[in-house]
């Protein structure tokens, strides 16, 4: 039976139509004659999604008990006996109620899949467990189903249902998503214009990496070499000098100009006895360019170079080129190689000048003389025995036997230390073969007249292959303790790396990925009984038998991809997986300590919440009940004005407790994001006069400064109002009683600029940052619960103004607050719930 194909409508946010796309397909589906039934649809009320069901087929739901709640689900098993062509299946991210044949969904859609049922299914970004750390936060909100990015990934068709932040919102005012008594909350918080934006753009980039793994996979199955420039991707060759970072530079301009994706590679040549240069600052110079860093080992630089840009389907490649050629470089170099190579790609040779990296060891590779080497040493051969023989047979007369024998000797040798010990074998006896031809009577002959001669010719050819074999023995040793120093430097780099977070460890893969030449190294988590690639250095492949796992913990396993590892390298991995387990357990150590002190801060805020609040509510409470009290005396008389001071002490304390909740009610809602400024056109008169009203001045002078009280501006006036009343109510406070309060007030076309003098005591200039956060008090015993300045700072900010502090000229302190002209915003929507609700309280705290 053959399995169902899956479609999948993938969404930034809810309610950009998933659900109505998905019955649309249906629809469009039955009209062609295909069988098809909604196996399950949510469409939360929304009446456009309910009449687009019009007429399709529904299975009915099953209905589940779980703790005392009746719960529906998919119905699996009818939709398994129905058996349809194609089933509509809502929400693929969502969980099951327990109980269930599965524990999620979209293992009921596997299911119906295997069953060779098509299934058309709808998911949020959100819900990807890839992008779900990033949704975080974006939103501030911890989605709690996910859904493995595998998943989705082997659907044969992921349709982008894409709308404009501006589009989405309209609907959400509109009612077509929520409820309206949730339109407002949801504007202010999940849907504002900046969360749907970041969403928008992580549901395109997670579809281009998809359509990306696509196209290579055609290519792979096409067996296509050549690159097709679908997406501009620059490969900066670094060469491990003090100008990559100025090559980097260069091709980031390069990328930035063309839009292309920036990917530095250093190509470390395995037989090169400079060694490896240390690249820890270029690989952060990368990393701030937004680019990628790769390392690889080859004994050909321009092959792997080249192999490697198709290999990421790079389209273009810079290279610096900075060495004067000298006679080791007269051949073709590594720039000519890489353009008669890589004539399909854009090649940018840039100039620039530097020093030779310094010397340090790299690991070798362990065949230590390559075919290639050889066949170099053998042509060498070629061209050197001849030109030492026809020079020694010039000089045949003023040479002896044994002069003859050493010069030979050393070219042997010499041909050892180049090609290994075969190429050395081959030498000797083309060495003792020319000696004979040549310097042995009878002349230009084999045959030997002279029992010595034979002795001597025996003698070098035995000496020349036992001095080869011991070179080679030699030149070996020597490579296994580079490769040794080489080890202890890569386990010194894996040591001091500290893995405090997830992507901390990626440098450790790919120094892993380096050392062995492999296509890549994958970190593995287990979730839900799954293992799931968490962090990957190369490319992404799929697991064959070929790989080598180790494993670190119950949940984590290193996966070497294709790697043909000996004893000794399973050692040295043993030291890196030792070393990664140690970052895995630092980052829970990490993640811990951060989870407690989150917990000890809360607690401390909600202690220091419950002393202030008792502490201010236990005194006007007492008061208003004292004379509550004394009021109801009937053995007392009074006359009338007695009664009037009672009352107005009543008040005075009712106002006090009121500005207190009001105060910590908004300092909540500024705290949860959900206050919306609403703005209208308003005098400043009117503003002022507003502001006062709501106050207690305790008795102190008010002064309005100002040219014109007429001035209008365009402002949200219930925080405007709650702004002045607050500043002006904590300068009565702590005023002197026989000094007016000053408000300096000019309205321009950029906004108000407002001025409230007072002549206290002022405060320190220390402390004026302090005053600003929640139940911060100056030691005052007149000072409240710390909140009123808390509140009016984020007011200002809302309506975008400004908020400082200074000295009064002869003591005291002057506020000044600076509010912007908010001209265009008549024309914006309102969006929110209005600040109006709850504030028109007495304020100043």
């Amino acid at each position: 039976m053959a399995r169902g194909q899956l479609r999948v409508y993938l969404g930034s946010a809810p309610g950009v139509g998933k659900t109505y796309k998905m019955l649309d397909e249906g629809w469009r589906r039955r009209e062609r004659g295909t069988d098809v039934v909604i196996a399950y649809v949510e469409s939360h009320g929304r009446a456009l999604t309910d009449e687009q069901i019009r007429d399709l087929e529904i299975i009915p739901r099953l209905k589940r008990t779980y703790r005392n709640t009746e719960f529906e689900e998919m119905d699996l098993d009818a939709v398994l006996a129905r058996k349809p062509e194609v089933a509509l299946v809502d929400e693929l991210a969502h969980t099951n109620v327990p109980g269930s044949a599965h524990e999620k969904r979209w293992q009921d859609v596997d299911t119906l899949l295997d069953a060779g049922i098509n299934v058309i299914t709808t998911v949020n970004i959100q819900h990807l467990e890839s992008v779900n750390d990033v949704v975080e936060k974006i939103t501030g909100i911890s989605q709690q189903e996910t859904i493995p990015d595998a998943v989705v990934r082997r659907a044969e068709q992921i349709e982008l249902v894409d709308i404009t932040p501006e589009a989405l919102r309209r609907r959400m005012a509109h009612g077509n998503i929520y409820t309206a008594d949730k339109v407002d909350a949801s504007l202010s918080n999940y849907f504002r214009s900046g969360n749907l934006t970041a969403l928008r753009e992580l549901a395109l980039l997670w579809l281009a990496d998809r359509v990306e793994d696509s196209l290579q996979r055609y290519l792979e199955e096409h067996d296509i070499n050549a690159t097709w420039e679908t997406r501009e991707r620059l490969v900066v060759a670094l060469m491990g000098t003090e100008v990559d970072e100025a090559l980097l530079r260069r091709a980031a301009r390069i990328a930035s100009r063309s839009g292309a994706e920036l990917i530095a590679v250093h190509v470390v040549n395995a037989g090169d006895p400079r060694g490896q240069a240390d690249m820890t600052h270029v690989r952060a110079l990368v990393s701030e360019l937004d680019g990628r860093f790769e390392e690889i080992v080859d004994d050909d630089v321009a092959s792997a170079l080249v192999a490697f840009a198709r290999s990421e389907r790079g389209t273009q490649i810079v290279m610096g080129s900075s060495r004067p050629r000298t006679w080791r470089h007269f051949t073709n170099g590594v720039v000519e190689n890489v353009l008669r190579r890589a004539r399909d790609l854009d090649v940018h040779i840039i100039a620039v000048g530097a020093k030779r990296p310094e010397k340090k060891s790299h690991r070798r590779s362990k065949m230590q003389f390559s075919l290639r080497r050889q066949l170099v040493a053998f042509a060498v051969m070629v061209v050197v025995m001849p030109v030492l023989n026809l020079t020694m047979t010039q000089m045949r007369s003023s040479l002896s036997l044994s002069t003859v024998s050493l010069v030979y000797l050393i070219a042997v040798l010499a041909l050892t230390t180049l090609g290994g010990p075969v190429v050395a074998i081959v030498a000797a006896l083309a060495a003792a073969g020319l000696q004979n031809f040549y310097f042995v009577k009878p002349l230009h002959t084999l045959a030997v007249a002279r029992p010595d001669d034979v002795v001597a010719l025996v003698a070098f050819l035995l000496f020349a292959v036992a001095a080869s074999i011991a070179v080679s023995r030699f030149v070996q040793r020597s490579r296994e303790a580079e490769r040794a120093r080489a080890e202890a430097e890569i386990l010194a780099i894996a040591a001091a790396t500290v893995g405090t977070t997830h992507e901390d460890l990626l440098p450790l893969l790919a120094s892993l990925r380096a050392v062995f030449d492999l296509v890549a190294v994958s970190l593995l988590t287990r979730q839900d009984d799954q293992w799931i690639p968490t962090l990957v250095s190369g490319a992404t492949v799929e697991p064959s038998e070929s790989d080598a796992r180790f494993e670190i913990d119950d949940d984590h396993a290193l996966v070497l991809s294709d790697a043909k590892l000996d004893a000794q390298d399973r050692l040295l991995v043993d030291a890196f997986v030792g070393r990664v387990a140690s970052g895995l357990r630092l980052q829970n150590v990490q993640r811990d300590a951060r989870e407690l002190q989150a917990r000890v801060e809360a607690d401390a805020l909600r202690i220091g919440l419950l002393h202030a609040v008792s502490n201010d509510l236990r005194k006007p409470l007492a008061a208003i009940q004292a004379n509550v009290a004394s009021l109801q005396l009937n053995t007392v008389k009074r006359d009338r004005q007695e009664e009037e001071q009672l009352l107005d002490s009543i008040e005075h304390d009712v106002l006090r407790l009121t500005r207190l909740v009001a105060n910590l009610v908004d300092a909540g809602r500024l705290e949860a994001g959900v206050i919306s400024p609403r703005y209208v056109r308003v005098t400043l008169r009117d503003l002022v006069a507003g502001a006062l009203n709501s106050i207690d001045t305790r008795g102190r002078v008010i002064n309005l400064e100002t040219t014109d009280d007429t001035a209008t501006l365009m402002t949200d006036s219930k925080l405007a109002e709650r702004i002045i009343a607050n500043v002006v109510s904590n300068a009565c406070r702590f005023g002197p009683i026989d000094q007016p309060v000053r408000i300096n007030a000019v309205v321009s076309n950029a906004g108000l600029e407002l001025l409230v003098v007072d002549r206290g005591s002022g405060i320190p200039p220390a402390q004026r940052t302090a005053i600003l956060e929640p139940f911060h008090r100056l030691g005052n015993e007149q000072a409240g619960i710390g909140l009123g300045l808390t509140v009016v700072s984020g007011f200002v900010q809302l309506l975008g103004g400004s908020l400082r502090f200074e000295d009064t000229p002869g003591g005291g302190l002057t506020v000044v607050i600076e509010l912007p002209n908010a001209i265009e915003a008549r024309s914006e929507p309102i969006t929110a719930s209005s600040p109006a609700e709850g504030l028109s309280a007495p304020v100043g705290e």
